[in-house]
């Protein structure tokens, strides 16, 4: 069992705004879309930035109802608080398949982790991603693989 958390951070800019412009009567207009910006913004423009509460799930290929699951596990790791997680995992399905989806469900729900799609995957016998996490954060994973058996075929 593995553990994952994952963080999204949003960032919004104030200050600038963008004014669409549609006139035949225009002497630029050529049948495009004219755009024309004001900075209606102060000297100091404003970042704010926020943390979204919600998972950070990795989704590869398609999944239908009809396809056999392959292989499915919770990968779990903790952290001793003191430093980040950078982990490259790779899951191989053993057998004559061809993986057709895989699902990479976060289990936690904290912003604490990140799955990256690394290799593999649809077509493939095995998948693979990297995890990166927040300072002092560990991770737990759901992972679901799809596919077919190819000597079915």
């Amino acid at each position: 069992m593995k553990i994952i958390n994952c963080s999204i951070l949003v960032l919004l800019f104030f200050g600038y705004s963008a004014e669409k412009k549609v006139s035949q009567n225009n002497p630029l207009f050529n049948g495009r879309t004219v755009i024309t910006r004001n900075n209606v913004s102060d000297l100091s423009p404003k970042i704010e930035h926020k943390f979204l509460r919600k998972p950070h799930n990795l989704l590869i290929g398609r999944c239908f109802p009809h396809y056999e699951v392959l292989h499915q596990e919770h990968i779990v790791v903790k952290n001793d608080g003191r430093s980040h997680v950078d982990a490259n995992i790779r899951i191989n399905v053993d057998g004559p398949v061809n993986i057709t989806c895989v699902s990479v469900f976060d289990e936690m729900d904290e912003e604490n982790a990140y799955p990256i799609y690394s290799g593999g995957g649809v077509g493939y016998n095995y998948v693979s991603f990297n995890v990166k996490t927040s300072y002092g954060m560990g991770f737990h994973f759901f992972i679901k693989i799809f596919g077919v058996n190819t000597m079915n075929n």
